[in-house]
């Protein structure tokens, strides 16, 4: 049943659910199913569409046959937990990734990695990761008040002793809402080994604005149980294929860090 209502978002629904999948035109090409053989064609690509900079993700995926990259290229964590307050030195952490692959048409595959942390207080680097490792499947468009409904398996492995295994599924949702508004929303649940807690449930939301052409501010609030953080900050498509987006997340209780202010980039092909 699931294999059925992705292969009906990708033949029929595609072009109400992506937004960097929205043609200008008319093109039958546009409107077809496509793959990593026969990628969606330039002329039908609409601005790019990204997770990043909100923690709370769209249900929006790559285009077919397309790669796209989103890093916070530099973010800069100062506290330790909201709750525990370990750790209160700041910590810098670089190019924290998210790699993506359209297979299909309502289809991506993405790895997702933080490369590199440093503890300024005690002046060592710190153990990357965790990496994860989730797929999106686009199971309906958005149709008047029915948001548009994405499946995400999804499992973060372990790098380091502090790290846990995770995972378990989520599901996405998005809203096109009227005067410039943009609505998204998160659910599922986390499994965890230890040190993690054995089950935590996910719950988010975000709410963006177009300011001016393809200048968006947004506020969102993401919770993986306890562990709750609040974020708020711009992001501007230069390009078709290019963006930049900043600022800061606060942490709002449990391990989330005070306040991580951030610096992303995220390009398309």
């Amino acid at each position: 049943m699931v294999a059925t209502a992705i292969r009906a978002s990708a033949l029929g629904l595609l072009p109400a659910t992506a937004r960097a999948a929205e043609p200008a035109s008319v093109d039958p090409a546009c409107f077809s199913s496509h793959d990593l053989w026969s990628p969606l064609p330039d002329r039908c690509l609409g601005v790019i569409d990204t997770d990043r900079p909100h923690q709370t993700d769209t249900p929006h995926t790559v285009p077919a046959g397309h790669t796209q990259i989103e890093s916070a290229l530099v973010a800069v964590e100062l506290g330790g937990g909201v709750e525990s307050r370990r750790g209160q030195a700041a910590k810098l952490r670089l190019f924290d990734d998210a790699y993506k692959f359209g297979l299909a048409s309502g289809v991506d595959l993405q790895l997702l990695f933080d490369h590199a942390a440093y503890d300024l207080g005690s002046r060592r680097l710190l153990p990357p990761g965790p990496l994860s490792l989730r797929a999106k499947f686009s199971l309906r468009a958005e149709a008047g008040a029915i948001p548009a409904v994405t499946f995400v398996p999804w499992v973060f492995l372990p790098i380091a002793p502090t790290q846990a295994l995770r995972g378990g599924p989520l599901a996405f949702f998005g809203w096109e809402l009227p005067f410039g508004f943009e609505l998204e929303a998160n659910a599922g649940v986390l499994f965890a080994a230890r040190p993690k807690p054995p089950a935590a449930v996910v719950l988010a939301s975000a709410l963006t604005y177009t300011v001016a052409g393809e200048f968006r501010i947004f506020i969102d609030a993401y919770a993986t149980g306890w562990d709750i953080a609040f974020g708020t900050g711009a992001l501007w498509a230069f390009a078709r294929d290019m963006q930049l987006d900043l600022g800061t997340y606060l942490g709002l209780s449990g391990d989330e860090p005070v306040a991580t202010p951030f610096l992303g980039f995220s390009v398309r092909r």
